[in-house]
């Protein structure tokens, strides 16, 4: 056996540093936290263009006093906190004691700071352990780190890094995470001379949203907020038109801190289904206030992940809220016009094409009008909305209506339901593509395009979903009943759920002590595989998912196969009688997988396609 051996302090101050700086945005994370509990209102981040160059974080915050700077980097030291159980009601960001010791031994420092009651800012070098004596600078009040030679001594940890490329997106992610943190605080991040992003303080939240994520973003959220005695809840979740293909933009704050939840983040996304695409993610900015009591802060070395004590009630409480948000949200995109350049970002619609609000108005005239979303962002937002706020989500009512009509709404529930479409201003002109059918509307011109697989995808997930509370789902009889075998642990599930498995449609029958019979089947429903459709709910009961929960997937696909296809030929009736019930759908938006059924086309397109526009 080799021999036991203590490690020394270098030693050991390298692994701590390890579990502390993984990058450069994990340096940046550290400084910007610091900056931020010393009370600053504006933090500057410049990055060299090679980004292991130089590191720049400079606040105008308290500043550090000249007797505590060597103390400050040494290890386990922070004015957060005396005792362990200071932990249970800790508010600020930064509390290990390790940040600025884990930075200077795999780096060479620079500290500038200077307090109110000093004369002169005093600057310091640090390598290591090594704090040289502070020099007497001119400097106005706050602090400056510069971090240079980023990994000198850890060239493993060098080797292991990713692209620069993709190490500058990580910067800008938990630049966006700090600055959403705090409204009141302005950040500006700066590569090779470039600005990525430039927050500003303001008191109203969707335009400090507006600064960081843009005007697609700002413009489609939706207000939610709770309070209780136990925690306060607020912020915006967006509506059905805008989603991205990962999670990237789901932002949760809990006491001020960015952090993440798996639980929480199921809770929010889960009123979305059938709303936006199948493996897509809604955008969401929380901020939750809790007793710091209910959450341990200290089980992550980079403090990204939080316990919640509580965290089955507000997962619940979240689902509620979201779901309530997003039940007089829902929108018919319009296509206003087409602009093929922009087609290569990850804009809001599914489509290729891109799609505009049909409430969204002309451009800003004057300086508004010659100043685009990219030159905004940075710049000061001198008024109070960030865009002109609209209400007529049903796309009926004239913008002057709107806010009327909306206020009614509100105030009365039922009114929640109203059909979005006056069906009768609607003529029926054809199907192209022996797919999508066109109506036209008489009142104001616009052509209505309905995907007719989609549209009947809606009506019949909403029928099946109905018959399933009702307990009325229709079943048929199968001329020869379905034997499956399954092992104990199988048939103890089946037996378990068999109830819920009847309001499904199915009546799988016990046969013995390892095998169920299944007699009877959803009717006018498509399986190919009624077998197989049984064991794979069975896999997914395994997993912990019953079979309450499975329902919505099933019923997705249950309509997706049961629907009218594309190809299928429809007579003027049928197509009518679709749009009809499609009008009448609690959803009638998006098909069960949040792919629009149904899109407005402007007159104005055409015009402008055929350059017929102020003629």
């Amino acid at each position: 056996m080799n021999e036991i051996l203590a490690l020394n302090e270098r030693t050991i101050s390298q692994i701590a540093a390890g579990e502390i700086v993984e990058n450069p945005a994990s340096i940046i994370k550290e400084l910007v936290e610091n900056a931020i509990d010393a009370r600053a209102k504006n933090i500057s981040i410049r990055l060299s263009k090679n980004i292991l160059d130089e590191i720049r974080v400079a606040d105008d915050g308290e500043g550090i006093p000249s007797e505590q700077v060597a103390r400050a980097f040494s290890r386990h030291a922070t004015s957060k906190l005396r005792t362990i159980s200071d932990l249970g009601q800790l508010t600020s960001l930064g509390f290990r004691g390790e940040a600025l010791a884990s930075i200077a031994n795999i780096s060479y420092m620079t500290c500038i700071t200077k307090t109110d009651d000093e004369d002169f800012a005093y600057k310091y070098d640090i390598e290591g352990p090594q704090i040289s004596k502070g020099v007497p600078i001119g400097a106005p009040k706050g602090t400056t780190m510069i971090v240079r030679d980023i990994f000198y001594n850890t060239p493993v940890r060098k080797r292991f890094l990713s692209a620069a490329s993709k190490e500058i997106r990580e910067i800008t992610r938990v630049v966006e995470v700090l600055a959403l943190s705090r409204q009141d605080i302005s950040i500006h991040l700066i590569w090779d001379r470039k600005t990525l992003l430039q927050s500003h303080a303001s008191e109203n939240t969707r335009n400090h949203i507006y600064s960081i994520l843009g005007k697609d973003i700002a413009k489609n959220l939706i207000p939610i907020e709770f309070d209780t005695e136990s925690y306060q809840i607020e912020g915006y979740v967006s509506n059905n038109l805008v989603y991205r293909s990962s999670p990237e933009r789901e932002y949760l704050f809990i006491n001020g801190r960015g952090v993440k939840s798996d639980a929480i983040s199921a809770a929010v996304r889960k009123p979305y289904r059938s709303l936006i695409p199948l493996n897509h993610y809604p955008v969401f900015v929380l901020y939750i206030d809790i007793d710091p009591l209910l959450i341990d802060v200290n089980i992550h070395p980079q403090k990204q992940t939080v316990r919640l004590s509580n965290n089955n009630q507000i997962t619940v409480l979240l689902e509620r809220l979201v779901a309530s948000a997003l039940s007089p949200r829902r929108e018919i995109p319009t296509v206003e016009r087409f602009e093929p350049k922009k087609a290569a970002r990850e804009e809001m619609m599914p489509s290729k094409t891109i799609f505009q609000l049909s409430r969204e108005r002309e451009e800003r005239r004057g300086a508004d009008r010659n100043e685009s979303d990219e030159s905004k962002v940075g710049k000061e937002i001198k008024s109070d909305h960030v865009y002109e706020e609209e209400t007529s989500y049903g796309c009926e009512t004239s913008p002057e209506q709107g806010d009327v009509e909306e206020e009614e709404r509100r105030s009365d529930p039922a009114s929640m339901k109203k059909p979005p479409l006056d069906v009768e201003l609607y003529n029926y002109l054809g199907i192209v593509f022996r797919t999508y059918i066109l109506f036209e509307n008489k009142r104001d011109g616009r052509l209505l395009v309905v995907d007719q697989h989609a549209a009947h995808e809606r009506v019949l997930y909403e029928k099946y979903s109905r018959d399933i509370e009702n307990r009325s789902v229709a079943t048929q009889l199968l001329l020869t009943p379905i034997q499956i075998h399954l092992s104990v642990d199988e048939m103890q599930m089946v037996e378990e759920h068999l109830d819920e498995y009847r309001i499904l449609g199915f009546e799988p029958e016990p046969f013995g002590e390892d095998t169920v019979v299944i007699r009877e089947v959803p009717e006018h429903i498509l399986i190919a595989d009624f077998r197989q459709f049984f064991l794979d709910s069975i896999k997914y009961l395994d997993r912990g998912v019953d079979v309450k929960e499975q329902n919505i997937y099933k019923i997705m696909r249950l309509a997706c196969r049961s629907a009218i296809k594309g190809g299928d030929k429809l007579s003027e009736i049928e197509a009518y009688d679709l749009l009809k019930q499609l009008n009448e759908a609690d959803t009638p938006f998006t098909c069960p997988h949040g792919r629009p059924t149904m899109v407005h086309l402007e007159k104005r397109t055409f015009e402008k396609l055929f350059l017929r526009e102020g003629a």
